[in-house]
């Protein structure tokens, strides 16, 4: 299940939240004011809970039905319910809300006029759309919305400044993309425990001999093609792959890297021994311009959040160094929101 890793900005989720704000399950709350947690001095009622809750809640209803909230899942701390991940991440969502806007101040960053008008546009439109049961279920104020419809923004321009302070330009030859074929004439086979047993000399000779007499082939028969070739030798790992400089170098060595890099578009390789066996190479296209275009991307959104990572771990330590999710959350409050 993907995390969102900046704060929800939920201006343009209460757009349209006003209009399905009945989700999928509704348990009366009469304690609007209760408390779900504290974070930083800061009690988070279950009110301002609920707003980021309930737009999760419609999302994963509408698409995995009522039942998802107990669905296992497998994490890197172990098994655990969408329920109990979901509030994590509500829980994260908030505190990340609240620790950039405890440095909007330092940063001089503020709202402008029409986006103090947009809010109160935003917030009204929202606010109306509830029915009196929508209130009293979630104790939502018209105050609160626009509060956390200006916190989301304040916490999306801090964010957005952080990173503008950061060079992060990639060269296109760190984002190059490169697609290639490789036919293995493969030195090991897969025994039916799993393990890996090595060819021995004599096999390994013969595979050679085949790669030999495949290039030979390449070369010489116009008719020849990867595909003919692999059918003949009933070839197991032949492929075509499509990887970053960095990728190849780290599944093939930096040796094997170089010869296939050095390849122009349609130009095969001689035969090349590897770990895995005998490889013949073609380069199909040594340069994706569109896919180097969306690597370079990828690469910059990595750094990003690398770079923010740390400088926000920091934040947080500082704005409440002994916050524990285990021993502060307010459980059975968090999880009113899913209860029939």
């Amino acid at each position: 299940m993907k995390k969102k890793y900046l704060a929800c900005f939920i201006m343009a989720i209460l757009l349209s939240f006003s209009t399905v704000i009945t989700g999928c399950n509704k348990k009366q709350v009469d304690e609007n004011n209760l408390v779900v947690y504290n974070f930083g001095g800061d009690d988070i009622t279950y009110a301002e809970y609920y707003i980021y809750a309930k737009t999760i809640e419609e999302d994963y209803c509408k698409v995995y039905g009522n039942g998802v909230w107990e669905l296992e899942l497998n994490t890197d701390d172990g098994n655990s319910s969408v329920k109990d991940i979901t509030i994590k991440d509500i829980v994260s969502d908030i505190n990340r809300v609240k620790v950039l806007n405890a440095h909007s101040a330092e940063l001089n960053i503020s709202l402008t006029d029409s986006e103090i008008s947009e809010i109160e546009e935003i917030a009204d439109k929202f606010y109306k759309g509830l029915t009196e049961e929508d209130i009293k279920e979630s104790g939502i104020s018209n105050q609160l919305v626009k509060a956390v419809i200006k916190e989301n923004l304040v916490a999306n321009k801090v964010y957005e400044h952080v990173l503008e302070d950061y060079d992060f330009e990639i060269s296109d030859e760190e984002a190059r993309m490169i697609s290639f074929y490789d036919m293995v004439f493969e030195c090991y086979k897969v025994e039916k425990d799993g393990s890996i047993k090595e060819y021995s000399e004599e096999e390994k000779q013969k595979q050679l001999d085949k790669a030999n007499e495949a290039l030979t082939s390449l070369a010489e028969d116009e008719d020849t093609t990867y595909e003919k070739l692999v059918d003949k030798y009933n070839l197991q790992y032949a492929s075509s792959y499509t990887m970053s400089k960095s990728q190849i170098t780290e599944e093939y060595g930096e040796s094997v890297a170089s010869k296939i890099l050095e390849l122009a578009d349609g130009e095969v390789s001689v035969v090349v021994e590897t770990q895995y066996g005998y490889h013949i190479f073609k380069m199909l296209k040594s340069n994706d311009e569109e896919l180097t275009k969306e690597n370079k991307a990828n690469i910059v959104r990595s750094k990003q959040k690398e770079y923010f990572s740390g400088m926000f771990d920091t934040w947080v330590k500082d704005y409440d160094p002994s916050f524990d999710f285990d021993k502060q959350i307010n459980r059975k409050l968090a999880e009113k929101i899913w209860q029939s």
